[in-house]
């Protein structure tokens, strides 16, 4: 007999304040048997001492969404593209049309890559508003404050924009200097000395330039594949031929996501039962889940899909699978917004003030902030 309790909930932001109810089925293993993750992060959310606004979430949402586009541009470009000459030379592919898709393809690349660069500034003055807004302080005045790296970080947001305009006029110098510049945000924090501070840019780019070039492989390769005068028996070998110069680099950097990934979450959790007593906790095994069916899918269109690659069939077929991979990557991204805007759960326990942990099924009152 599914038994339902309810409890009471308290938004900030731009959700209107006020008293919500939700349901859920009680659950004899409520914490270790995932089937109230959800609702206990709603009500865990109410403990944190700061408010999570969606404006914040929004914010870093379009962060991610930037490096994505950036890197994934990149790494399609570097990696997975064959230059117009290569695929003029490969006399198993009509010549015209394999030039012509690889240079339609480089050119929506480079569009994406754009997109990306502009969202980063964006980004990033959206942040600093929220910041001298806050601090009551002018827009340079946080730029100042925040020292030589967030200069950097504007300094080269402003170079790629730039590269990427460039890149769409088949500029090979503006690839090679937008590579560069990449390469060097990246590594931004190895000049504090401090290694682990490179953790977290290190996952950002390695989580890009794995799904974000799958990305960037799906909108402007294979369809660009399928959108030039490709004959219709060669078409199923240029999107082969992209697939396997993409797994090498998919691999590498997943192989980097996860070693970065599980390290960020053990510096921020300190202890295991953060995991079930506290927001981040709650939000880390919501994004954990969801990043299962990704890795699964990946692995599938890996190990089933790319096999089968040869014709215009499989080429369809492996471009839907590849975007439910990618829709499914897209909830990662919204519930890893939702985490780093969450604070880190203390060295012994919850977040300060933040008392027991309410329980999905268990009546607990709003709490006023």
């Amino acid at each position: 007999m599914v038994r339902r309790q309810t409890a009471n909930l308290l938004f900030v932001g731009s959700i209107p304040t006020g008293a919500f109810s939700v349901s859920a089925p009680a659950c004899a293993h409520p914490r270790i048997t995932g089937c109230h993750i959800f609702t206990n992060l709603i009500l865990l959310l109410q403990q944190a001492p700061e408010p999570v606004t969606l404006g914040r979430i929004a914010r870093e949402y379009a962060g991610f969404l930037a490096y994505f586009a950036v890197y994934g541009a990149l790494g399609f470009h570097f990696q997975v593209l064959k230059s117009p000459r290569s695929a003029e030379r490969d006399g198993a592919v009509g010549a015209v049309g394999a030039v012509g898709a690889v240079e339609w393809a480089d050119r929506k690349a480079a569009i994406i890559g754009l997109f990306g660069a502009l969202l980063m500034g964006a980004a990033m003055l959206a942040g600093l508003a929220g910041q001298a807004s806050k601090k009551q302080m002018s827009i340079i005045d946080a730029i100042v404050a925040g020292g030589g790296r967030q200069i950097f970080q504007i300094a080269c947001a402003v170079v790629l924009t730039a590269c990427f305009a460039l890149a769409t006029r088949r500029n090979k110098i503006a690839w090679v200097v937008a590579g560069a510049t990449a390469i060097g945000l990246a590594l931004r924090n190895i000049v504090t000395g401090r290694w682990f501070s490179m953790v977290n840019p290190l996952h950002e780019v390695a989580a890009s330039l794995w799904l974000g070039t799958l990305f960037v492989l799906v909108v402007a390769g294979i369809s660009s594949v399928f959108r030039t005068p490709v004959p219709s028996e060669e078409r199923g070998k240029l999107v082969a031929e992209m697939v396997s110069r993409f797994s090498p680099l998919a691999l590498s950097a997943a192989t980097l996501l996860g070693i970065t990934g599980v390290t960020t979450a053990w510096r921020h959790l300190k202890h295991l039962d953060a995991l079930w007593t506290t927001p981040y906790g709650y939000a880390l095994d919501a994004k954990l889940c969801v990043v299962l069916i990704v890795v699964t899918l990946g692995a599938w269109n890996w190990r089933r899909m790319s096999p089968r690659l040869g014709d215009e069939k499989a080429a369809q077929a492996i471009k839907r699978s590849a975007t439910t991979e990618l829709s499914f990557a897209a909830v990662v991204l919204a519930l890893t917004s939702l985490l780093v805007s969450l604070p880190s759960p203390g060295p012994s326990g919850p977040p300060a003030g933040a008392g027991s942990p309410p329980v999905a099924g268990v009546s607990s009152s709003p709490k006023s902030r």
